[in-house]
């Protein structure tokens, strides 16, 4: 029997044509704002995923795409394309009081297994766990915080700096700042947190070579916006040198259960019998991420804004001079908020203009909620955007003037500002236990640098017209290339 004859070619180009559509289909899914937040304002996704792979900092997108929805159109949310999917940020601070004051209403989400950083990390930590998980480790860790601040341990590190610093030679020295603010924070973490000295700013710590190694490789922005891409296209190195830095996590945890170190505070946690090993694995990853990179991030920033306002650099250093002497070890009581009221000041503007993370960890509601004048389904994924929240013209006035003195008492204390909304952080009964660490480790660190140094930026700072931030997978906000001209101050008699 002839066979019947076949037109192979218009065949094939039917099947291209088809798989086209899908493709097509399945990218309009993807991407096509769902019904259930179609009467919100919404950001634009084509410009969203411009921004994305051109790999735009956050504070860069935020300004451009967000904040127009707060400053100009006076939304207090909007939503917004990423991690792959649709969710709401929240611009307006008093609806992210709301969100974050429940732990109920608005637990934290739990993420997929698409994400390549949330692998590391893990959901069983003091960030993503919800109900009686968290309960248990918020008891945990903020019991562990309660111990005494490790003043003696910033300045020892301080010491450890300068005497980097003081490798180049005498006189006027150009240091890369943000690498070593990254140093100093990494090795107060490893010490006192992880309770691991890496020794980061006198050695090359190959540990923290691996460590950045895999945060850069994890930062491709097509994988950031479309974490789907880790099951299509599996990338084999980046998941090698993850596995390898949780495996080097899991010897460490092995270790200190062999041989429990003293204070620090994954060994008060080893020490709990309610931790599973999961638990301890997934807060080690989280604590040395929070501890470090947050920290470096707003001392870099302290320092840069100190280097553009030379009149506050004077004013902060006579008000240490002032307080704890020439020559002085810093205390726990010299470098209280009191002792040091315009430095905490600059610190907390700091932490307003140039906040470490951009967001907080995404929450889910519920149940239907209406926030303002909008109505939010159950099931609904929402975000405070802190850096939106930081640069409300309707709250600060002057939200892109660095201006420390708005947080001090005598302005505030009888003023609408005696409650602002600061919130590098987060806050509500998820606000981070750490903060008070992180605040006296700023302060220690910026009391001892005052004293020593005088800086100003070089001539040919890429940071003359205003700070610049890296792009970071992470909602990290950390300066790049920072190099600082610093000049050794002559010792006051």
């Amino acid at each position: 029997m002839p066979s019947m004859p076949v037109d192979l070619p218009e065949n094939l180009a039917l099947c291209a044509a088809g798989a086209g559509f899908l493709l097509l289909w399945g990218l309009f899914r993807l991407l096509a704002v769902p019904a259930h937040l179609r009467h919100l304002p919404v950001v634009p996704i084509i410009p969203l995923i411009r921004s994305y792979v051109s790999r735009e900092p956050d504070d860069v997108r935020i300004r451009r795409l967000i904040l127009p929805f707060a400053n100009q159109q006076s939304e207090g949310m909007v939503v917004v394309w990423a991690m792959g999917t649709w969710m709401i940020h929240i611009i307006d601070p008093k609806l992210c009081a709301q969100v974050v004051g429940s732990t109920t209403a608005f637990k934290k989400s739990v993420p997929g297994e698409g994400s390549m950083f949330w692998r590391f990390v893990g959901a069983s930590n003091i960030v993503m766990a919800n109900g009686e998980q968290w309960k248990k480790q918020s008891q945990i860790l903020r019991q562990a915080f309660n111990a005494p601040i490790p003043i003696d341990l910033f300045t020892s590190l301080a010491r450890n700096a300068f005497e980097v610093m003081e490798a180049a030679g005498t006189g006027t020295r150009v240091v890369r700042w943000c690498d070593l603010a990254q140093r100093f924070a990494l090795d107060a973490v490893g010490t006192s947190i992880v309770g691991f000295n890496y020794d980061a700013i006198r050695t090359d710590s190959p540990f923290v070579k691996d460590y950045n190694s895999f945060m850069h490789n994890v930062a491709s922005p097509l994988y950031l916006a479309f974490p789907l891409l880790e099951r299509i296209f599996p990338r084999p190195n980046v998941v090698s040198q993850m596995e390898n830095l949780i495996s080097g996590f899991e010897r460490d945890l092995e270790a200190k259960r062999a041989n429990p170190g003293d204070g620090d505070i994954m060994t008060f946690m080893v020490k709990h019998p309610d931790i599973s090993a999961k638990e301890l694995r997934d807060n080690m990853a989280t604590l040395f991420i929070a501890g470090h990179d947050t920290t470096s991030g707003a001392i870099a920033s302290l320092v840069y804004f100190l280097a553009v306002n030379q009149h506050m650099q004077h004013r902060v250093r006579e008000e240490v001079l002032s307080t704890l002497g020439p020559t002085a070890d810093p205390s726990l009581s010299t470098l209280s908020p009191q002792s040091l009221p315009y430095l905490n000041a600059c610190i907390r503007e700091v932490l307003r203009i140039n906040p470490p993370a951009s967001y907080i960890t995404p929450r889910i509601s519920s149940e239907g909620v209406t926030l303002g004048k909008y109505y939010v389904p159950a099931g609904t994924l929402l975000i405070c955007n802190i850096f939106a929240v930081h640069h409300s013209d309707a709250v600060w006035g002057d939200p892109d003037i660095f201006r420390p003195e708005r947080f001090l008492d005598d302005e505030n204390k009888a003023g609408a500002r005696a409650k602002v909304p600061l919130i590098p952080f987060s806050s509500g009964p998820r606000q981070c236990p750490a903060q008070n660490f992180a605040m006296y480790e700023m302060r220690a660190l910026a009391a001892m640098l005052l004293r020593e140094y005088d800086w100003v930026l070089p001539e040919s700072s890429i940071h003359a017209d205003g700070v610049k931030n890296a792009f970071s997978p992470f909602a990290l906000t950390l300066p790049y290339d920072l190099d600082v001209e610093f000049h050794k101050r002559t010792p006051v008699a």
